[in-house]
């Protein structure tokens, strides 16, 4: 692996609400993978979760208010929010890929709750094709 190809990592979820949990597993992230940056990106249009509370542009601000004094390297993305319909990991992976470049490590960052459903996520197959996985576990899964 070329080690000045720039690792990006992904941390995507409806953050409603955000929760030290999520702030700590970022900082985990990024110390334990190296990470140069790390986008935390909270969902547009959840397509597999209902009853999300808090509207997009709150749980932005959560997410910005969550991550005050954090490491440069953390950026929280808001791309998913602009976007209409619903939004799939595949179709934000294949926009970064697009942007970064095939030279740059993209790593999709999950719980393993979330790794047990993947076989449900739209178009799963083609999230090895654009990045690698980094899987958190997590009581009971």
């Amino acid at each position: 692996m070329n080690r000045l190809a720039p690792r990006v990592g992904i941390l995507g979820g409806t953050f409603d609400p955000v929760h030290r949990a999520h702030v700590a597993l970022a900082h985990l992230f990024v110390e334990r993978l190296a990470l140069d940056r790390l986008l935390v990106m909270p969902a547009g249009s959840p397509w597999q979760k209902d009853g999300v509370v808090a509207s997009p542009r709150a749980r932005a601000h959560m997410l910005r208010l969550a991550f005050t004094g954090a490491p440069a390297e953390i950026e929280i993305d808001e791309r998913e929010l602009h976007r209409s319909g619903p939004t799939y990991s595949v179709d934000t992976l294949g926009q970064l890929r697009a942007e970064l470049g095939e030279q740059a490590v993209l790593v999709l960052l999950m719980g393993s709750d979330q790794l047990v459903h993947l076989q449900t996520w739209h178009r799963w197959r083609e999230l090895f094709d654009l990045a690698n996985l980094a899987i958190a576990g997590r009581p009971g899964f």
